[in-house]
């Protein structure tokens, strides 16, 4: 069972603002319109990017090659 705090953005919105953020957007204006902090928007585009750099895992346990 989960403990802690829920995440404050979900992974569409995550991916949503690492896009924004890829094209250009300044930090602080997107942190403002998802209703965060500029330090909980780094930590979730962290979140993003490491989801997105996780090695796939197949039913065996085995990473994939």
């Amino acid at each position: 069972m989960p403990t802690g705090r829920p995440a404050k953005l979900n992974a569409t919105t995550r991916a949503g603002a690492a896009r924004r953020n890829k094209d250009g957007a300044i930090p602080e204006q997107v942190a403002d319109e998802l209703g965060v902090s500029r330090s909980t928007l780094y930590r979730e585009l962290r979140k993003h990017r490491e989801g997105a750099t996780a090695e796939p895992v197949g039913r065996s346990g085995r990473r994939h090659s």
